[in-house]
């Protein structure tokens, strides 16, 4: 179509309503709130799950005021990360079975009753419905704008079909009513040590001169330059659980975005531009791995010709590195169509238009990412990381099967 819309065609019927997302919300009924604010109150460790949806309704205020006045960690899926600030005292990290952190996995065990807010508790997020263990005396309470959702992985203590945001601002009024804003308690400042203890382990890693680089070494380096708005976008592979697991966003309006469900790939890079146009006032990063770049290369002349400020990290492990990782965890290391031979991804990107360098070691890690924060229009990093077939990544699953592969040699 050519041309432009006004609204003032009779026959075209836009809903003012619909400028926005989510367009109608819904609040939660008032029993099933007055009963949820009950649990909670009642629970002597409460903890916030968050999901996609809870991003999705925006509803991380009434996430933070929920949490705070129950003194409660908030944990979250991978589609709910930066619900709030990876800095605030209450937010423990990820959990499931994809990038976790061992203290927000913790927090979710040792919890008595849990809220999960806009999670449907799918296989990543529960460790294939393992997690968390079974305990008749945890109560499991459960938010969803779709009440398909509710109890459709779990037996529900209580659940509340409603939009995310409504319902948490309702329940907050609430628990206001009930209970005093609770003080941090030794269990909540347990979780904290933890976490603390890890994040400084964490933070020790560029100090290896190893190559080639460990992804973990790579988010390290990027965690530096996101401390004003960021949007980072991932893919699906390589760069997932390195993410989800190490990734900081300290800045209230920063977002993470990544594909999942079917976790499919080529996403980050043409998703930049988008972002960038609805987001102008952010730090866009774009992170994916070898199979990603080659389904969506060519919108690499896109972010040139717009001049789209985005910094292009690429994770090159020379192979498809999630498949070749399962080969050698489960086919005993008989790898198949899984290597390349030519690869040079940063000849590709100059040729689109897009400035690039390739990094080997972490002097050159700390250039470039200097280079491509500074620069103008997009830039484009080549990073050759370690394949996840000789340094398994943080996924849960992965890492028992090798621990007990391990144990099995000895």
């Amino acid at each position: 179509l050519c041309g432009s819309f006004t609204g003032d065609d009779p026959d075209v019927y836009a809903d003012p309503a619909c400028r926005t997302y989510p367009a109608f919300r819904t609040r939660g009924a008032r029993r099933e709130l007055e009963a949820l604010a009950d649990h909670l109150v009642a629970a002597k460790r409460p903890a916030l799950v968050v999901g996609g949806g809870a991003n999705h309704s925006q509803a991380g205020d009434a996430v933070e005021q929920a949490a705070q006045w129950l003194a409660a960690p908030v944990v979250s899926t991978i589609s709910g990360q930066g619900i709030l600030a990876d800095t605030h005292p209450l937010a423990m990290g990820v959990i499931g079975d994809n990038g976790f952190h061992p203290h927000a996995l913790r927090a979710v065990e040792e919890s008595d009753a849990l809220l999960y807010i806009g999670c449907k508790m799918g296989s990543v997020s529960t460790i294939n419905w393992t997690f968390p263990s079974q305990n008749d005396s945890r109560k499991i309470l459960q938010i969803d704008l779709n009440p398909e959702m509710l109890g459709n992985n779990t037996c529900n203590t209580l659940s509340v079909a409603g939009d995310a945001r409504l319902v948490l601002e309702d329940l907050v009024t609430l628990l206001r009513g009930r209970c005093g804003q609770r003080s941090q308690s030794p269990w909540m400042k347990e979780l904290n040590r933890q976490r603390s203890e890890f994040w400084q382990t964490a933070g020790t890693t560029l100090a290896n001169t190893d190559q080639p680089l460990s992804p973990l070494q790579v988010i390290t380096a990027l965690n530096r330059h996101l401390d004003g708005p960021s949007v980072v976008i991932a893919d699906a592979g390589t760069p997932t659980p390195y993410i989800t697991r190490y990734l900081r966003l300290a800045h209230k309006e920063s977002r993470f975005l990544i594909p999942r469900a079917y976790g499919g790939l080529g996403y980050a890079i043409p998703a930049v531009t988008g972002a960038h146009y609805a987001r102008p006032d952010a730090r866009l990063v774009g992170l994916f791995g070898d199979g990603s770049l080659g389904m969506s290369a060519g919108e690499l002349e896109t972010l040139s010709r717009l001049n789209i400020p985005a910094v292009l990290i690429h994770f090159n492990n020379a192979a498809f590195g999630w498949i070749k990782a399962l080969q050698k965890l489960h086919c005993n290391a008989r790898y198949m169509s899984v290597d390349f031979n030519a690869n040079h991804p940063a000849m590709v990107a100059e040729g689109f238009g897009v400035p690039a360098v390739t990094v080997e070691t972490t002097d050159q890690l700390t250039a470039g990412l200097q280079k491509a924060f500074t620069a103008s229009g997009p830039f484009f990093l080549d990073i050759k990381t370690a394949p996840e077939s000789e340094e398994i990544p943080p996924v849960y699953s992965w890492m028992k099967a090798a621990a007990a592969a391990n144990e099995s040699e000895t």
